[in-house]
């Protein structure tokens, strides 16, 4: 079974919640990408300085995500020292975070605050890292995640073939584990990923740039 969940990248509450509305008609999972300017070259909402009150609401849980009782959302954290920050995020209402294993200052602290917290735990790596980081976490983690690059941050970018070697290695290693790939899926390269060992498929642009979300999303999922 291959589980297919939309990304989004926020610059602007609006932006956000039209993406979210977009969605949300075949979606029940949602990945949203934040960035801090410091691991990835760009920074999104609320790190850019735009609509940081709605920040401030969603963590106070004075509002909620859009669509929150239909649809649950997965944090994807592109920041330095994820674990600084993390209970920020877990205070918005999310079922799930994604912390790089090349960020953190200390992943154990990232595990044990979601645990606390019973949210759900993906650790993202680059496929230009060693893998070999992974191995004291594996069994405390739910998936884990696969960029398709280095480049971070942004949609539209081609998969690095470094990164099917990756899952291939992982999936030998771990055959029992969620192995999620976010970055160069298209209908192209998913039967390439799914046939290397891919289980969770991240998908922004092509999803949200379609004329047929659905439809991209359904084809996906096949």
């Amino acid at each position: 079974m291959i589980q297919v969940v939309p990304a989004i990248i926020p610059e602007t509450r609006e932006q956000l919640e039209e993406e979210i509305k977009k969605v949300s008609k075949f979606a029940h999972l949602i990945q949203i990408d934040i960035s801090d300017g410091i691991f990835t070259p760009t920074k999104t909402w609320p790190y850019n300085g735009r609509d940081g009150d709605f920040f401030e609401k969603l963590k106070s849980q004075e509002v909620g995500w859009p669509r929150w009782e239909d649809i649950e959302f997965e944090i994807h954290l592109m920041v330095k020292s994820p674990e600084n920050v993390l209970l920020d995020w877990i205070h918005t209402g999310v079922s799930g975070i994604v912390a790089h294993i090349e960020t953190a200052d200390n992943f154990q602290k990232v595990i044990d605050i979601c645990r606390e917290n019973s949210v759900s735990i993906g650790v993202a790596i680059k496929p230009s890292t060693d893998i070999s980081h992974l191995e004291p976490f594996i069994s405390q983690i739910d998936f884990i995640q696969v960029m398709g690059s280095d480049t971070l941050g942004k949609h539209g970018v081609d998969l690095d073939p470094k990164a099917i070697d990756m899952i291939k290695t992982l999936r030998k290693l771990y055959p029992e584990s969620i192995i999620a790939i976010d970055i160069g899926i298209n209908l192209d390269t998913k039967n390439e990923l799914v046939s290397a060992g891919t289980n969770k498929l991240i998908s922004g642009g092509l999803i949200l740039d379609s004329d047929n979300p659905e439809q991209v999303f359904k084809n996906l999922s096949l």
